[in-house]
């Protein structure tokens, strides 16, 4: 249970959900009914833009706050709304981390290849301010089709520019294509990076040619960031895969904000406890939280590397499971 200072005693906690099919109507329909009928305290909001960008707006409505684990489209937070948290930083901030990684490799070029999708857009736009951050050089930056099947101009002009590290803005099945083309062409950078590489689909897809990529997650386990025990006990109970399932984790730094913000309210009154969501910082078991404005926080997806086929966090010291790899072998 939660502690409220204002009863003395600890309330137990309680959790309404529906299926929302992954379908905004639903979704829109359902949390109105959480607050209208269930008459809930606060909201947890849904993973993924689309869900998320119609449901903030019954939250909005009705003034109840939300907080939004698995959302980091600007476009979301742009519309200045005054009842909802994030828990992450935007897209465009997605690979910040692995990039302070990089620069301690003194890496200094980097190509970029861009699949054209807005998730990928809005990454590819982070590559680009972070190369400048650090001084590194673009040297290759091209966007192509989703459903590109054949990558060999791009691979060939890459190994033509010879680049430290091969930057693939995409989701997983594109990376899985240009991959396996980049290893028959011969493309071997000292670094290749892709960021939701974290995802099974990518080992399962390329086997050992997934060995040393790097890309995020959120937490893997041996991470001990925050009431990490806390977490563990969970998924020991739940059975998740937490690596596989990664961005299901990322619901419980919105839980531990939301527990923090109660104790420090010392009531459950809506108006008290999200001015502490806004005013705490909160150590979780993915790195600290904290309200920096117009919905937005910091926390933000942890460098991975794939060693002998398993999930390793190489970046920042104080979260790492292992060490960077660099430079990457010959797969």
């Amino acid at each position: 249970g939660i502690y409220v200072k204002y009863l003395n005693k600890k309330l137990p906690d309680k959790f309404i959900y529906y299926d929302d099919q992954s379908d905004p109507k639903p979704a829109v329909k359902f949390y109105e009914r959480l607050i209208t009928e269930d008459k809930v305290d606060f909201l947890l909001g849904p993973p993924g833009r689309p869900i998320a960008f119609a449901a903030s707006t019954v939250a909005e409505r009705y003034k109840v706050p939300m907080l939004l684990g698995a959302v980091t489209d600007p476009a979301i937070f742009a519309r200045h709304f005054k009842y909802i948290q994030g828990m992450l930083t935007p897209a465009v901030d997605y690979s910040s981390v692995a990039f302070n990684l990089f620069n301690t490799k003194h890496i200094k070029t980097v190509a970029l290849l861009v699949e054209d999708s807005l998730f990928s857009h809005g990454i590819g736009t982070s590559v680009r301010a972070m190369a400048k951050k650090y001084g590194m050089n673009i040297v290759f930056d091209q966007t192509v089709p989703v459903d590109n099947q054949d990558f060999t101009a791009a691979i060939t002009q890459i190994k033509q520019k010879n680049p430290d590290l091969v930057y693939v803005a995409s989701f997983p099945p594109f990376y899985i294509r240009f991959a396996k083309q980049a290893a028959e062409l011969g493309l071997n950078p000292k670094a290749e990076h892709c960021p939701l590489c974290s995802s099974v689909s990518v080992r399962n897809g390329l086997g050992t040619l997934a060995n040393e990529i790097t890309g995020e997650i959120y937490w893997v386990p041996g991470m001990k960031l925050g009431d990490y025990q806390m977490l563990e006990k969970v998924l020991k109970i739940s059975g998740l895969d937490p690596v596989q399932w990664s961005f299901a984790l990322i619901a419980i730094p919105s839980l531990e904000v939301l527990r923090a913000a109660i104790e420090t309210a010392g009531t459950l009154d809506r108006a008290a406890v999200y001015k502490a969501v806004l005013a705490d910082e909160v150590p979780t078991v993915m790195g600290r939280f904290k309200a920096v404005g117009n919905g937005i926080g910091t926390i933000n997806p942890f460098p991975m590397q794939v060693q002998d086929g398993k999930v390793v966090v190489v970046w920042p010291p104080e979260a790492k499971t292992g060490d960077y790899i660099y430079p990457r072998q010959k797969p």
